[in-house]
């Protein structure tokens, strides 16, 4: 298991590599306006695909393949829900709804069977192809957010359908689909609160930016993003780190974790007031200039989010779900009324970032070490394999 664990790391770390690549590429080939629009398209679609679908993914990693087709049921009703909504945004996020939920289907239904090679390579083909595709969209001439969407649509549907379709005919179904609906249908708050707290920020960044801040939003997005490279490891991992860390005593996931917060948060500003604005420009274009101090606020932001993601995985092993949503509640809660109060703009997405995850972790950190109370008892009982 460990070993197995540690080649879906290399792919994970890998493919964050890629999706960097992939959104650099776009950035180099639209203004810093258009790339705001990019920017915000990109986090309606993790919000589209971990938000909903993230929860599915983990109960089919607990539940194992048996619970493939119920999965799948639960899933392509949330998909119509969202797709049905997403008719306002664009084409290209309407078909995300369901390719997300293929996509979360074969991701959970991998790790459940063991077979997390399969998973890690998996997520470097569907990284490898958007890098692809966005080098051809380039040198076919795109030079809008809307034309660079459809990379990702494409990648997403030519590494996954296949696959769902060659592990659909090898499951048969044993989970009752109120079964399953019910064991998601906690950890889905905890889900979209989860990527309205990352994925939100920069959307409404985008939103409230008058026509002269444009530009200065799509350098801050680029930023943001560059300065979540972690994050591009951690989220997909988090599902695989659920056998890691069940069994665990809590104390020792609280200390271990503290101290690894702790170094992290040093070597992220430390890396942000070097080489962090050269990066940027780097990474993206002599466009995009941004701040040391804004680079450091970013930094500490994501060390936190790390820990908020660690802590309610520890909380998922534990069979504490409904804590799981509390957690992120109170980063959201927390991030918004930050964001409403500071009038800078980017400034108030920095600081309602780090704000709001702080405040998440800290809840979880602190219902994660709580006595379960008698109704959590009964619901593992009720929800367990």
């Amino acid at each position: 298991m460990v070993r197995a664990l540690g080649l879906v790391g290399v792919c994970i770390v890998l493919s964050g590599l890629l999706v960097n690549a992939y959104l650099a590429i776009v950035a180099r080939n639209v203004s810093p306006a258009e790339y705001s629009d990019f920017g915000a398209f990109w986090s309606i679609a993790l919000l589209v695909g971990f938000g909903a679908f993230l929860p599915v993914e983990q109960e089919l990693a607990r539940l194992g393949p048996r619970a493939l087709r119920s999965a799948a049921v639960v899933a392509g009703c949330m998909a119509v829900v969202e797709g049905a909504l997403a008719v306002f945004v664009s084409p290209a996020v309407v078909l995300l709804c369901f390719l997300s939920a293929a996509q979360f289907l074969v991701r959970g239904t991998l790790i459940g069977s063991g077979r997390l090679a399969w998973h890690g390579g998996l997520l470097v083909a569907d990284t490898t192809l958007r890098v692809v595709f966005a080098l051809l969209a380039g040198w076919l001439g795109a030079t809008t957010s809307a034309q660079f969407e459809w990379t990702l649509v494409a990648a997403v549907a030519v590494a996954h359908l296949p696959v769902l379709a060659a592990i659909w005919w090898q499951q048969d179904g044993e989970v009752p689909v109120r079964e399953f609906a019910r064991a998601v249908s906690p950890l889905l708050v905890g889900s979209l609160c989860a990527q309205l707290l990352l994925n939100g920020i920069p959307v409404l960044v985008s939103a409230v930016a008058t026509p002269a801040e444009r530009a200065h939003a799509g350098v801050f997005l680029a930023a943001f993003l560059l300065a979540r490279v972690p994050l591009f490891v951690a989220v997909p991992l988090q599902t695989a780190l659920l056998p890691v860390l069940a069994g665990k005593r809590k104390r020792t996931v609280v200390t271990r974790l503290a101290a690894v917060l702790t170094v992290a948060a040093g070597f992220g500003v430390a890396v942000a007031f070097t080489i962090g604005p050269w990066l940027v420009r780097l990474v993206f274009g002599p466009l995009y200039v941004v701040s040391a101090a804004d680079l450091a606020l970013l930094a500490v932001g994501v060390v936190a989010h790390l820990g908020l993601i660690v802590t309610t995985q520890a909380l998922v092993a534990d069979a504490l779900h409904s804590r799981v949503a509390w957690s992120w509640i109170a980063g959201v809660l927390t991030a918004a009324a930050t964001f409403a109060v500071i009038p800078d703009l980017v400034l108030r997405a920095e600081i309602a970032f780090l704000t709001g995850s702080l405040a998440g972790l800290l809840v979880g950190l602190r219902l994660l070490t709580s006595p379960r109370q008698e109704s959590e008892l009964c619901s593992t009982t009720s929800s367990s394999p």
